[in-house]
C-alpha cells in the first residue's frame, strides 16, 4: 500500500508538470496583454461609466470609457477577476449584449466578451485550478456542483489529472465522484480515455471501457475493439463486447474502423473538434511512468494529423485495398496545404519528406482515389496535387484499363477551375492513351483554352441593382478581372456563363434573407460549383452565414459598405484559399507553353486518341495574339497538321514576319510541306517565289526551300530560274 500510494504520488507531480506545459502554450496563443501593475481603485468607476454610457445610448462616450479600461495592460484572466469582484458582472453582461446590436459599439463590446471568456477558460484550464476542483468533487453539496462546472468547462484540459483520480486506489469516494462526473462528460473525455485503454493493466482497462461504453460516442470503437482482440482478460474482452454492441458496432473490422474514424477527422466533423473557433487543439499519449500526455496542435493542421494517425493504424491492422493508404495521402496533401508557414508540427516531424513523395510512391491508382475526393469535396487544391501526381507516375493502361470505364482524371476535365482543367489535359496527354475512352474530345480543346485565355480572368457580379454592379464591376475591373454583364441571379447571366472558358470568382449582393437561396443557385450551376465567392450581407446577417460557411474556404462573407481596400484585401484572400491564387503572367505563359509542348508531343506521336487537328481553329487564332518563343510553338503544332488552314496561317504570318522570325516561320512551313504536301492558293506561292527571288540570301534560300518542299510545277520552277537572270 506504501509503494502505490508513492508511486500515485509520483504520477500526480509529473501529471501536473506536462499539464501546466501545455496550458501554458494554449495561453500563449490566447488573447492576452501586458500585465497589470497595481490594482486601481477607479476600475469600478469606470466600469459602472460603460454601463451608463451603453444604457443611455451614448456610443461615443461608452466607446471611449471601454477603451479606459482595455488600454489598462490587464491580462484576460486579470479583467475576469475585477469584473467578478465589482459585483457588476450581471449588469456588465446585459450591456455587452447591448452593445453588441449597435453597430459603433459592436468591436469595442466584441473586445471585452471575447477578454471575459478568454479568462474563464484559462481559469478552467489552470492545473492548479484543475487540482483544486478535483479535491472539492468530495466537498459539500455546493462546492461539488461548483467544481464540477469548472471541470466540465475545463474539458480535455482537465483528463490528465481526472484519469490520474480515476485510477488512483486510496481514495475511493473521490474515485466514485470523478467517473460520476466523467460519465456525464459528453465527448471530452473520449479521445484521451481511448488512448490510454493499451497501456493500463487491466482493471482499468475495464473501467475506462464501462465509461466509454456510457459516454456512447463512436469515436471510442476502433480502440475498445483493438483492446478485445488483444486482450487475455475474460472481464476486460466481456466489458469491450457489451460496449461494442451499446455502440452498435457489429461484424466490422478493427482496421475498419480505425479506418472510418479517420475519414472522420478527414471530413472535419463537428463532434470530433474538441474546440470549435480555437487556435489549439490537443493531441493525446499515454505513458505509463507518466500518464496522459497532451500535445498542443495548431487547428489548421489537427484534423490532419488524428486522420494519418489513424489510417496509419488501419494499415498496420492490415486494411485490404488502396482506401487507407489513399486517406493517408490526401491527409497528407492537405496538411502541407494548411499548414502555417515555418509552423513546426509535432505531429509531423523534420524526418518525413514532402507530402508529394509519398503519393508518387504510392501509384497513379492511389492518387486517382485522392482525385476522386478532391473532386467530390470541391477541393481545388487537393486536386492540382493529386492531378500532379498521377501525371508523373501513369501511362496510358494504369488510367485506362478500368473495368468501371471511370477515371477522375477524365472528370477532372470538367471540374469548374481552370487550373485543374488544364492540369488534367496535360496529365492525360502526357500518358499517350493508346484506346478511346469517354471524355477524350475535351482534352485537345482544353489544351487549346490553356494557349489563349489561361491568363484571362473571368468574374461574375450578381447585385440587386445596377448602382451596385457598376460599383463592384469597377474594383474588380481594378484587379484586371473581365467581368460578365449585369444579372440579379444566375438564370439571368446563364449564356454569359456558358461562353467564357471559366468563371474565377463570383461577388455577391442580394438582399436580406436571399444570400442563402442565391449562393444554392450558383452552386447548382455545374461551371460554378468551385468558384471562390465573395458574399457582401447585412450586418445582422454576418454571424449566422459566417457559422454556416465556417467550413468552406471557397466562401467568404463580409459586410456590406466594406470598403474598397478592405474589398480587395479579402478578393486576394478569398482566392488564394479556395483556389491557389489568380493565374499571373508568368503561370499563365507556362501553361501556354506545357499546353503547346503537349500538343506537339500527340502530333508527333500520331497519337490515335487525341486528335490534335482538333485545336487548328485555336492555333490559328493564337497565331495572331501571341508573339516570342509562344508563337513559335504555335506555329510548330501547326505545322504537324494536315489541314490547308494550318499552312495556310503559316504561309501568311512568314510572309507578315520579318528578319529571323521570317526564317523560323518559313522553316515551320516546309516542314508542314514535306510532311502533307501544297495545301496554298495561287496567291500565296506567288507570294513566295517572289521573296525568293528579291528576298536578301537567309530569307530566299529559306523560300525556296518551302517551294521545293510544295513540289511546284516545273513551269513555277522555270519562272524562278529566270527571275535569277
Amino acid at each position: 500500500m506504501q509503494m502505490d500510494v508513492q508511486m500515485d504520488w509520483l504520477r500526480s507531480v509529473r501529471v501536473r508538470l506536462v499539464v501546466c506545459m501545455v496550458a501554458l502554450a494554449g495561453m500563449m496563443l490566447a488573447v492576452g496583454g501586458v500585465r497589470a501593475q497595481d490594482a486601481d481603485p477607479d476600475f469600478k468607476d469606470q466600469l459602472r461609466d460603460f454601463i451608463f454610457y451603453v444604457n443611455v445610448h451614448q456610443p461615443d462616450a461608452a466607446v471611449a470609457t471601454a477603451e479606459e479600461l482595455l488600454g489598462r495592460g490587464l491580462t484576460p484572466r486579470e479583467l475576469l477577476d475585477r469584473v467578478e469582484a465589482s459585483n457588476l458582472q450581471g449588469e456588465l453582461d446585459e450591456a455587452l449584449g447591448k452593445a453588441l446590436r449597435n453597430e459603433a459599439l459592436e468591436p469595442t463590446a466584441g473586445r471585452i466578451l471575447t477578454m471575459l471568456n478568454t479568462g474563464r477558460l484559462q481559469r478552467a484550464r489552470d492545473p492548479n485550478e484543475i487540482e483544486k476542483n478535483i479535491k472539492s468533487l468530495t466537498g459539500g453539496l455546493r462546492e461539488r456542483l461548483y467544481a464540477r462546472e469548472r471541470l466540465k468547462a475545463a474539458s480535455e484540459y482537465a483528463m490528465p489529472q481526472l484519469l490520474e483520480a480515476v485510477l488512483q486506489r486510496t481514495n475511493i469516494q473521490l474515485r466514485t465522484q470523478v467517473q460520476r462526473l466523467l460519465n456525464e462528460s459528453g465527448r471530452a473525455p473520449v479521445i484521451p480515455l481511448s488512448v490510454s485503454l493499451a497501456e493500463v493493466e487491466p482493471a482499468a482497462q475495464e473501467q475506462i471501457v464501462t465509461i466509454l461504453g456510457k459516454l456512447g460516442y463512436r469515436a471510442a470503437a476502433p480502440f475498445v475493439s483493438e483492446l478485445r482482440d488483444k486482450t487475455l482478460s475474460d472481464p476486460v474482452r466481456a466489458a469491450c463486447d457489451r460496449t461494442l454492441a451499446s455502440l452498435g458496432i457489429e461484424g466490422v473490422s478493427t482496421s475498419e474502423l480505425y479506418r472510418q474514424l479517420a475519414e472522420g477527422y478527414y471530413d472535419e466533423r463537428e463532434e470530433l473538434t474538441s474546440f470549435p473557433g480555437e487556435d489549439v487543439q490537443l493531441l493525446w499519449n499515454y505513458d505509463p511512468s507518466v500518464g496522459l500526455i497532451p500535445t498542443a496542435i495548431n487547428t489548421s493542421v489537427y484534423h490532419e494529423a488524428l486522420a494519418m494517425k489513424l489510417a496509419e493504424r488501419a494499415m498496420e491492422l492490415g486494411s485490404n485495398g488502396p482506401a487507407a493508404l489513399g486517406l493517408w495521402v490526401a491527409s497528407n496533401f492537405s496538411r502541407e496545404i494548411d499548414e502555417p508557414v515555418g509552423y513546426d508540427n509535432p505531429a509531423y516531424p523534420p524526418s518525413m519528406r514532402e507530402a508529394m513523395y509519398y503519393a508518387v510512391a504510392s501509384g497513379p491508382v492511389v492518387s486517382e482515389l485522392v482525385l476522386d475526393r478532391a473532386l467530390d469535396d470541391k477541393d481545388t487544391r487537393l486536386a492540382r496535387r493529386a492531378v500532379a501526381s498521377i501525371e508523373r507516375t501513369a501511362g496510358p493502361d494504369l488510367i485506362w484499363d478500368r473495368r468501371s470505364g471511370k477515371s477522375p482524371l477524365v472528370r477532372a476535365l470538367g471540374y469548374p477551375n481552370r487550373r485543374v482543367q488544364y492540369d488534367a489535359a496535360l496529365a492525360i496527354a502526357a500518358s499517350q492513351p493508346k484506346a478511346n475512352f469517354q471524355g477524350a474530345q475535351r482534352v485537345v480543346p482544353t489544351l487549346s483554352g490553356a494557349i489563349r485565355f489561361a491568363g484571362t480572368r473571368y468574374a461574375l457580379v450578381l447585385s440587386e441593382n445596377e448602382e451596385q454592379y457598376r460599383s463592384l464591376r469597377r474594383v474588380l475591373e481594378g484587379q484586371d478581372y473581365v467581368v460578365l454583364p449585369y444579372g440579379k441571379d444566375v438564370g439571368d447571366v446563364v449564356e454569359a456563363i456558358a461562353e467564357t472558358p471559366g468563371v474565377d470568382l463570383i461577388v455577391t449582393q442580394a438582399a436580406r434573407g436571399t444570400t442563402e437561396p442565391l449562393l444554392d443557385a450558383i452552386r447548382s450551376n455545374p461551371k460554378l460549383t468551385a468558384a471562390p465567392i465573395l458574399s457582401l450581407v447585412a450586418t445582422d446577417e454576418l454571424t449566422k452565414l459566417r457559422r454556416v460557411h465556417r467550413g468552406d474556404v471557397s466562401v467568404m462573407i463580409r459586410p456590406f459598405g466594406i470598403d474598397e481596400a478592405a474589398m480587395t484585401v479579402a478578393l486576394t484572400q478569398l482566392v488564394d484559399d479556395a483556389a491557389g491564387g489568380v493565374i499571373g503572367e508568368d503561370e499563365a505563359r507556362e501553361y501556354a507553353m506545357r499546353s503547346l509542348r503537349a500538343l506537339r508531343d500527340l502530333a508527333v506521336a500520331q497519337n490515335p486518341v487525341l486528335d490534335v487537328s482538333e485545336a487548328t481553329t485555336s492555333l490559328v487564332s493564337a497565331m495572331n495574339e501571341t508573339t516570342g518563343p509562344i508563337r513559335q510553338e504555335v506555329a510548330e503544332v501547326l505545322s504537324r497538321i494536315d489541314r490547308s488552314s494550318a499552312q495556310s496561317v503559316l504561309a501568311e504570318v512568314a510572309m507578315q514576319s520579318s528578319g529571323s522570325e521570317r526564317i523560323a516561320m518559313l522553316d515551320k512551313l516546309a516542314g508542314s510541306a514535306r510532311r502533307y504536301g501544297n495545301h496554298l492558293d495561287g496567291v500565296l506561292v506567288d507570294r513566295l517565289i517572289e521573296l525568293s527571288s528579291t528576298g536578301d540570301d537567309a530569307e530566299a534560300t529559306a523560300a525556296a526551300t518551302v517551294l521545293g518542299a510544295l513540289g511546284l510545277p516545273q513551269s513555277d520552277l522555270v519562272r524562278l530560274i529566270l527571275a535569277g537572270e
